[in-house]
């Protein structure tokens, strides 16, 4: 029996790899991983009564690795932006949530105008930027600076996932079974999947084959 979701989550790891093995550019590698996203969540929001992705792009931790790789994803980013006409035909909105203040105002200026796309759809593909859950237990918390307005519905409301159900399903690719400081306080009760696979390589089947075996398993929340 299938079970209602309303949000998955994707951590998508392993760009960098699937380069070095391929022996193709960095660039062309997180351009063929950004297309990838845009694949998985149509296949999600067409198949699925599912109305949320989350996809961690880029995490807070990842600007260490250098300014090449980060000039890299942030190309991939505009040109990604510039391609108006195949956001403006799917069929769900876009966001973009974290601290993008790594951005110059100009990318900032066109995230806000893709926002402004497809409004009417129900359906949200959520991509973090330069995110770290630790920062965002953090911030919802300094952000209630009244200790009488700290109650759980206020802390909720300043999470960066403010209106947004929590994960009932998380998926990372490339190997490695940990979270990466994403959503860290939402993902309390979520069902976590781990895959092999680098996330350009990662297919319509491998989320079917989740999706699946999620609805075998027996969630208790606890009781």
């Amino acid at each position: 029996m299938s079970k209602k979701i309303n949000h998955v989550a994707l951590i998508m790891d392993g760009n960098n790899r699937w380069s070095k093995k391929n022996k193709i550019s960095k660039y062309n590698s997180y351009q063929k991983g950004a297309k990838k996203l845009i694949e998985i969540t149509n296949f999600i929001f067409q198949k699925y009564d599912i109305n949320y992705v989350s996809a961690f792009a880029l995490s807070k931790h990842n600007l260490n690795r250098g300014s090449a790789l980060i000039n890299i994803i942030k190309n991939v980013l505009i040109d990604f932006l510039d391609q108006s006409n195949d956001i403006h035909s799917l069929k769900f909105s876009i966001k973009f949530k974290g601290n993008l203040s790594f951005l110059s105002s100009s990318i900032i200026n066109k995230l806000m105008d893709i926002e402004k796309n497809n409004l009417k759809y129900k359906k949200k593909l959520v991509i973090y930027l330069n995110y770290s859950g630790k920062d965002d237990i953090f911030n919802s918390i300094k952000s209630i600076n009244n200790i009488k307005k700290f109650t759980k519905k206020n802390f909720h409301n300043n999470l960066t996932s403010a209106g947004i159900p929590d994960p009932d399903i998380l998926i990372r690719t490339g190997g490695f079974k940990r979270i990466s400081d994403f959503m860290l306080y939402q993902i309390s009760f979520t069902e976590l999947f781990f895959k092999k696979k680098l996330w350009p390589d990662i297919n319509k089947n491998d989320i079917k084959n989740i999706i699946e075996e999620f609805n075998r398993i027996d969630r208790k929340f606890g009781n």
